[in-house]
């Protein structure tokens, strides 16, 4: 998620300030793309298409930089040199590929358990945030605890009670990934960030906008996923999906454009978010209902026709039912946190500002 960098010598906004309707229009958009493109692809790979996952991935990530690519071109490039600018897309770009690639190995395996991992990426963000941003280094540690403590204990039993109850031998192998993924996507937050903060220019012509980072990341992931899709299934899925009989199953269609369509759609709702941003509201709210929205589709999901298309079970046990209860409690205390922690900034920051201006 991107942040826009505070106007110098000027306070911070208020938490609940520039809230516009058009930001939440792209952040309900940002929350339903994201939620529903695993459970279609889960869908998509239990159709008998597993084999070529992978060249999915590729082919998703290659359209969504292409019609990034358009939006470049619609929106105007910035003066900066293009080194410069795939320089600092690259660390992201890089982590994206991770989370693309260990999100699709998640899913593959457990859908269930990939969905449930979601809250885990706050503690992954907390840990890095603290390790790698100096101004995180001097927060003190105890105001983050509540929420990493809670989402962690939720993690952890649901982990338990998933590898207890597992049937194929999969569970640890499936929440491993859920987590590498977790972790390689709280890494590309930070980097993400960190290149935002270093390509915000002087000027206008000299800021490179959120549509060309985008651009650049999605280019540098799109040249990572496709060798590593033809290393990892060769040709046969390209073969597969230019043969008559793939597009002759309606269903196989469907669900192949409609992974396409949901991540450009992600894409471009992100964009629009990220343009969007006037409040710390936004950027919170995507990062705390986009997982809670994730647990919640799958507690739908799990009683209703569609459990043994996605490999469901339902949580029945003490277990589960006490470790969704802590990943709810990390997400609420973590909206809490976070809402105290920008009045402070912004109450330091106001008279800060008053001082000067007296």
């Amino acid at each position: 998620m991107l942040e826009p960098p505070m106007v110098p010598n000027r306070p911070a906004m208020p938490w609940t300030s520039g809230i516009s309707g058009t930001a939440l229009g792209y952040l309900v958009l940002v929350i339903g793309f994201g939620v529903v493109l695993h459970p279609e692809l889960k869908a998509f790979y239990r159709h008998g298409h597993g084999r070529m996952k992978n060249t999915v991935s590729a082919i998703d990530t290659i359209f969504a930089c292409l019609f990034l690519g358009l939006l470049r071109l619609a929106t105007g490039i910035s003066d900066r040199p293009m080194w410069e600018k795939l320089r600092w897309a690259i660390p992201p770009g890089v982590f994206v590929f991770l989370v693309i690639t260990l999100s699709t190995w998640a899913n593959f395996l457990s859908y269930q358990s990939f969905a449930l991992s979601a809250p885990s990426e706050l503690i992954f963000v907390w840990i890095f945030a603290r390790l790698l941003q100096p101004q995180e280094r001097r927060r003190p540690c105890y105001l983050d605890l509540p929420p990493v403590v809670a989402t962690t204990l939720g993690t952890v039993l649901l982990s338990l009670s998933e590898i207890s109850g597992d049937g194929g031998g999969h569970g640890v192998e499936a929440l491993g990934a859920a987590l590498l993924c977790r972790a390689a996507s709280a890494l590309m937050m930070v980097s993400l960030r960190s290149c935002c903060v270093v390509l915000e220019g002087v000027s206008k012509k000299d800021t490179v906008s959120v549509v060309e980072i985008a651009y650049w990341k999605m280019l540098v992931t799109s040249c990572l996923c496709l060798p590593y899709a033809f290393l990892t299934e060769g040709l046969s899925p390209w073969r597969s999906m230019g043969s008559t009989a793939f597009w002759a199953d309606q269903s196989s269609a469907l669900l192949l454009s409609g992974s396409v369509l949901i991540t450009m759609g992600f894409q471009w709702s992100t964009v629009g978010l990220n343009r969007s941003f006037r409040s710390p509201l936004c950027a919170l709210l995507e990062s705390t209902l986009k997982p809670l929205t994730a647990c919640a589709l799958v507690l739908v999901l799990a009683d209703s026709p569609y459990q043994k298309i996605l490999g469901l079970k339902q949580p029945k046990n003490a277990t589960d039912i006490v470790g969704l209860c802590c990943l709810l409690l990390g997400l609420l205390l973590s909206i809490w946190s976070s809402r105290r922690r920008q009045s402070q900034v912004f109450q330091e920051q106001s008279v800060e500002f008053l001082d000067r201006a007296s």
